[in-house]
């Protein structure tokens, strides 16, 4: 039964008690200790509403999936690993898989059951909010938590083998992904949006520091110190320095007013949500008929335009935030390779040419 109370149901447990139960998507389902409206209920709640550790009660059969990722979550294995962005992620695909097989024993699941499950992963379904879910990337990335996971229970000894290792890799790394600016989308963009407004200053500022959206929605002028640009990125917590572009700085100087904090703000004056950001992004680039360009599509745009002033992996790298060669080329494949091939050819021909 609902309850006026977001995320709380109240039903009868097997012995006729009535229970109050929390559920919040990405965390564990708990029983609360109390029915709502009674004493100590609203201390509860607003702490499970909050994410903070609290004693309620669980009851989780040990050696069950529900038992295996309770301690995973508390364990340095997951707890100490990478930044809270990367950690909230990571639960919400560990949850997807708890919320079916929570009360599957660990020591019952094999290979095949793992490749049965991934299987159905790569099917993609819609909700009823309308957000589609399952894939073949959606695949691989269950895969990889699910690996962490198991190796955790192999550590605690209540399996002698990995089944999810032993299973056979289903789906795909990665499919086409977001599509890359051209210039003409560029260009045709710019003729939309003009200095002074919002839209332009959103795509000089993914465009010249190739931030993700989630980083640029809170780029602001404590972001820029001593003429140079410093931030910490959001999903991999590494240091950046680069210089202000000069298309850059123009589209900043030519707004009539910005966010104290922030260089974009929301009609009310707060700073857009990461959804909230990608939404108007996806609502100007309608507006100037770029249905495929996206704000992910823009940082792509910068590691095109590297690629063909060809500079190397590590200049790359170093303004995008990328850790290793194999990401920058996932996002330079768009470079153009007609040009690229033309300054190869004219290199080694000038170097191996017989001349005779």
């Amino acid at each position: 039964m609902k309850t006026r109370y977001k995320n709380v149901t109240v039903a009868p447990d097997r012995h006729g008690k009535l229970r109050a139960r929390f559920r919040k998507t990405g965390f564990a389902p708990v029983y609360m200790k109390t029915l709502p409206d009674q004493p100590g209920f609203e201390a509860e709640y607003k702490a499970l509403l909050a994410g903070a550790p609290t004693q309620m009660e669980t009851r989780h059969a040990p050696g069950s999936v529900h038992d295996l990722c309770t301690r995973y979550y508390r364990s340095a294995d997951f707890a100490a690993k990478g930044t809270p962005e990367t950690r909230v992620r990571r639960r919400w695909l560990i949850e997807s898989f708890r919320e079916e097989f929570g009360n599957d024993r660990v020591t019952d699941f094999r290979f095949e059951h793992i490749e049965a499950i991934l299987m159905t992963r790569t099917e993609k379904k819609k909700l009823e909010n309308g957000r589609t879910i399952g894939g073949q990337v959606a695949a691989v990335k269950l895969r990889k938590e699910l690996l962490r996971l198991f190796a955790y229970a192999k550590k605690l000894e209540w399996i002698s083998s990995n089944p999810v290792a032993d299973a056979e890799k289903v789906g795909k790394e990665r499919l086409q992904g977001f599509y890359t600016w051209t210039e003409e989308d560029i260009a045709t963009y710019q003729a939309k949006h003009k200095l002074g407004t919002k839209a332009r200053l959103a795509l000089e500022i993914i465009l010249w520091t190739g931030q993700r959206r989630g980083d640029a929605r809170m780029f602001g002028p404590k972001h820029i110190v001593n003429g140079r640009i410093n931030y910490q990125a959001a999903k991999t917590g590494g240091e950046i320095w680069m210089p202000v572009a000069s298309d850059l700085r123009r589209a900043i100087d030519a707004m009539p007013s910005v966010g104290i904090a922030t260089y974009l703000v929301t009609e009310f004056g707060k700073p857009y949500t990461k959804d909230g950001f990608g939404n108007k992004m996806r609502e100007w680039c309608d507006e100037a008929g770029l249905p495929k360009c996206t704000a992910h599509g823009l940082r792509k745009a910068i590691a095109r335009r590297m690629a063909e002033s060809r500079l190397t992996d590590e200049q790359i790298m170093s303004v995008g935030g990328w850790k290793s060669s194999s990401q920058v080329r996932t996002y330079t494949e768009a470079a153009n390779q007609q040009a690229l091939a033309e300054g190869a050819i004219h290199q080694i021909d000038g170097l191996y040419s017989v001349k005779e």
